[in-house]
């Protein structure tokens, strides 16, 4: 039977659940053992537990509650800054690959800052997916363009020698037919020359070109391995650069020394297929040399040269005379970047207009190449303004031959892109003068020649196909020559670097000669082109 004193305790602690006295007695433990005092019998029955220790073992269990939840609300903080952390951490590995990625490649510091490290173990979210920091090696990084276009091949910009190179390909294909309209021409000589048809597939130009930096982004360089199927040749050219600011760029090489502003402007950004007559006749050449460039103010540049000879590529140490050629271009783009070459297929929603100025002068002496030229594919020798190669004896009059003359180029260009249409002229005066001969008398004292371009384009349909039409002329003492045509061009992918173009050009007497070109000296007939030209990087 329960006890009276059982039943009164219960009574006054008042009901609930079943479970709750044992685990408030658990909870207590054993009354401990007075010294001396000997366990009871295991079949004797507990000692009562009272009101006041129940009391007792419920604070002691709000007090410990307590304490759990002040734990739990610390580590409910604790878990909310370190959710913070982690979303910071994750901002800053995006936002420093973004900066890697946007920044200039010629930039040495332009990696990325080191990211902060944790000191605890957060919980981990995983953050967006980022481009890591450029390595300390050199890597192969075909993912990586660069803004000129090419492919960075390697890049190291930390350690003792910071170091870039970045690699171009480009490829101009072209069927030529020429289909003549008279078979011979007479020189300034009196000589009778044939006039051939001509048909062919040639790989015009191929150039494999690398260029980069070391040990400071502002000194670099540019290599071009130039071969054509044209004269089955191959040669170098290229420079050495240090860029000390936009107004003035360095350099020394062997590159064009400007003249005329088709000839200094890119193959790649012709109008048709190629340069045209006149710029072939009056142009100078590839020389090695020494040159500046530049933007001094907003939207003027320049380009100025030093170099061997306007005449010929190929003179090396051993060329006849030591006169120094010097070539030079300035021009101005009132209304902002004008763009490469005359073809808008920016599409300049306003007027972009361009005005220039070119001049080229040297003493040329007579290399002994008056009638064949090789080398370079690109030479130009310098001819009367019917064709005849000024330096070819009996040229200027009977029994003479030149070894020295003086050469004075000037010529104006102007150009406009709008919405698609582009117009551009270029006239050129020339002086041929301070004549030393051998051989006889020589009747003139100096030679005049000009002549002009003019060649207008429009997108009929943006960035993809655009008609064109062109033409230009030479005048001059020993007489005169033109052409006129147009063609198309499709652009494959909607951008310069892949290109078709078909053109047709009639010409009457021409007084320049150059293989690559489809000119030949002295010929009259038509022209046919269709050409492919790929930048594959």
């Amino acid at each position: 039977m329960e006890r009276p004193a059982n039943r009164t305790a219960r009574r006054r602690a008042g009901p609930g659940p079943a479970w709750s006295l044992p685990l408030l007695l658990f909870a207590a433990g054993p009354a401990p053992l007075a010294v001396g005092a000997e366990p009871a019998a295991a079949d004797s029955e507990a000692a009562p537990v009272s009101i006041g220790q129940i009391t007792q073992i419920l604070k002691r269990l709000e007090a410990q509650n307590t304490k759990l939840a002040e734990q739990n609300a610390r580590l409910v903080e604790q878990n909310a800054k370190l959710a913070e952390q982690n979303q910071s951490l994750a901002r800053q590995l995006v936002d420093g690959a973004g900066a890697t990625r946007r920044a200039d490649p010629l930039d040495a510091d332009a990696a990325a800052p080191p990211a902060p490290t944790l000191k605890t173990k957060p919980v981990i979210l995983k953050p967006p997916a980022a481009r890591p920091t450029p390595p300390d090696k050199p890597v192969i990084d075909i993912d990586e363009d660069d803004p000129a276009g090419q492919i960075v091949v390697a890049r190291r910009t930390k350690g003792r020698v910071p170091f870039e190179l970045r690699a171009d390909l480009f490829t101009q294909v072209r069927y030529t037919n020429f289909s003549r309209d008279a078979d011979y021409w007479v020189d300034s000589a009196g000589n009778l020359q044939p006039v051939d048809d001509f048909d062919s597939f040639e790989l015009t130009r191929n150039f494999i070109q690398l260029s980069g930096y070391a040990f400071d982004p502002r000194l670099q360089f540019t290599a071009n391995i130039f071969s054509s199927t044209a004269i089955n040749n191959t040669v170098y050219l290229g420079w050495i650069n240090y860029q000390f600011d936009r107004a003035f760029d360095l350099r020394a090489g062997n590159w064009i020394v400007p003249g005329t502003r088709e000839w200094l402007e890119s193959f790649r950004y012709t109008l048709g297929a190629d340069r045209l007559m006149a710029t072939t006749f009056f142009r100078p050449n590839i020389s090695p040399g020494i040159w500046a460039q530049g933007e001094p103010f907003d939207n003027v540049h320049y380009v100025a040269m030093v170099a061997n000879s306007l005449n010929r590529f190929n003179q090396g140490v051993d060329r006849i005379g030591n006169a120094i050629a010097f070539g030079g271009t300035l021009w101005w783009e009132p209304m902002g970047p004008f763009g490469p070459g005359p073809s808008d297929i920016e599409y300049h929603s306003r007027l972009s207009p361009r005005f220039g100025t070119s001049f080229a002068f040297s003493r040329e002496s007579n290399q002994g190449f008056g009638s064949v030229e090789a080398g370079n594919p690109e030479d130009t020798i310098l001819r009367l303004s019917d064709g005849t190669p000024l330096f070819r004896p009996g040229a200027l009059a009977p029994g003479v031959e030149l070894s020295q003359a003086g050469v004075n180029l000037w010529a104006l260009d102007a150009a406009l892109k709008y919405r698609g249409f582009t117009l551009s002229g270029e006239y050129f005066l020339r002086w041929i003068d301070d004549f030393k001969h051998r051989g006889g008398a020589l009747p003139i004292d100096s030679l005049f020649d000009h002549g002009a371009l003019l060649q207008t384009g429009y997108f009929v349909m943006p960035g993809r196909l655009e008609g064109f039409a062109r033409s230009s002329f030479v005048s001059g003492r020993f007489g005169a020559g033109y052409e006129v045509g147009g063609g198309v061009n499709w652009y494959l992918r909607g951008t310069r670097d892949w290109r078709m173009t078909f053109e047709v050009l009639n010409i009457n007497r021409s007084p320049a000669q150059n293989l690559l070109t489809g000119y030949r000296a002295g010929e009259s007939g038509t022209l046919y082109q269709l050409q492919l030209f790929t930048d594959f990087f």
